[in-house]
């Protein structure tokens, strides 16, 4: 669906003159773009405040505000069930004498919205304001996987089941980002003002470089594979502790035993012992010197030497399904890289090490030890 599309939708909804099908369309939309939905509810709660901006000032920042929200990829990069959608006007005889009447519906969503830019998001608005700025969220689900860009133009692939928030404006001397899942980074150089990530785990800090950070709150690990540039790790239960990785470094950093430790600190009141990590190199394929850390940015599944309940996780993700597996086989490490395979050829090209077998119920898969039978 075209952005022109969404918001025509949304303004026949609000102007009351939207038909079932479409209110149908528009759902079926917003829940599988749920970044799209904080967009809506924004405009919904924007319209009920009127307005005395001018329509020439409205119009040049909603364009501004809408460029900044355009944060979807054009296309689907992952495989995942979608429901196609039909953007043609269903009954052209009887939309047609007012189709100039939803236009206008349509500014007039932009006007209200554009209430929102002046007064909280343009900093050289003339208004007794705080400095309080809105945050974009923007996060995806099982199946699926976003491009967006920031307002500094640093672009960033996000995985599949992970969320990024954000200041509509990065005002101030960071420019900071919340994450939580997986997101490779571009970071435009600003050596005045640092690229901060906040993990749930670590913060990663840099000037301009790529790499590739993985935090997902069910796995054990949370990891930052630098590509290129410099970045410095700290860790947030030791903010004093500093890592700086070089080009094809590897920090691991295990998750559990961060907690326990910053747990520790705070029932006894005493430093910290050394934390756990694990430093190491990016793996690159052989056949085109890619960094298998990612391969996923170029929509390929890889593990490489991964044990079966990581690998799990991963095709939960992936192919928006629920893994079950038997205890014998979560430590059973296996690798491969696959590229536009379904869920069962991936399965069957692991299962050739006679370790498992499978069984797919819709969206449930069982993976057994073949001890067991």
């Amino acid at each position: 669906m075209t952005d022109e599309r969404f918001w025509l939708l949304v303004s026949l909804k609000l102007s009351g003159e939207a038909l079932t099908e479409e209110l149908a369309e528009l759902e079926t939309y917003l829940h599988d773009h749920p970044e799209k939905r904080m967009q809506a509810e924004r405009v919904n709660a924007m319209w009920l405040t009127p307005s005395k901006t001018s329509p020439s000032r409205k119009e040049i920042s909603f364009n501004k505000h809408m460029q900044r929200l355009s944060n979807h990829l054009s296309e689907p990069v992952l495989q995942y069930e979608s429901i196609e959608t039909n953007d043609t006007i269903p009954d052209e005889k009887k939309q047609g004498s007012s189709i100039y009447k939803k236009l206008a519906w349509l500014t007039g969503i932009a006007a209200s919205l554009l209430i929102v830019w002046f007064v909280v998001f343009d900093p050289s608005a003339n208004t007794k304001t705080n400095n309080t700025q809105a945050q974009n969220t923007v996060s995806t689900k099982r199946g699926s996987k976003s491009k967006i860009q920031l307002p500094d133009s640093t672009e960033v692939w996000l995985n599949a089941d992970s969320k990024i928030t954000y200041n509509e404006n990065f005002l101030g001397k960071l420019r900071e980002v919340q994450l939580s899942g997986e997101a490779f980074f571009e970071v435009v150089k600003d050596e005045t003002r640092p690229f901060v990530i906040h993990t749930e785990v670590i913060d990663v800090k840099v000037l301009g470089t790529a790499f590739n950070v993985r935090s997902y709150a069910n796995e054990k690990n949370t990891e930052t594979s630098l590509i290129r540039g410099s970045v410095e790790i700290s860790l947030r239960s030791s903010p004093d502790k500093k890592f700086t990785l070089k080009p094809n470094d590897k920090l691991i950093v295990r998750n559990e035993e961060v907690k326990a430790i910053a747990e520790k600190m705070a029932d006894e009141k005493k430093e910290s012992k050394p934390i756990v990590l694990t430093w190491g190199k990016i793996n690159y394929e052989k056949s085109d010197s890619s960094a298998k850390e990612i391969l996923w940015v170029k929509n390929k599944l890889s593990f490489d030497g991964e044990p079966m309940e990581e690998i799990a996780l991963k095709i939960e993700r992936w192919y928006d399904v629920k893994v079950n597996i038997d205890d014998r086989i979560k430590k059973e490490d296996f690798t491969g890289t696959f590229e536009g395979e379904s869920l069962q050829q991936v399965l069957e090209a692991l299962q050739l090490s006679g370790k498992f077998q499978y069984k797919i119920n819709k969206k449930e898969v069982t993976i057994r030890s073949a001890q067991n039978h």
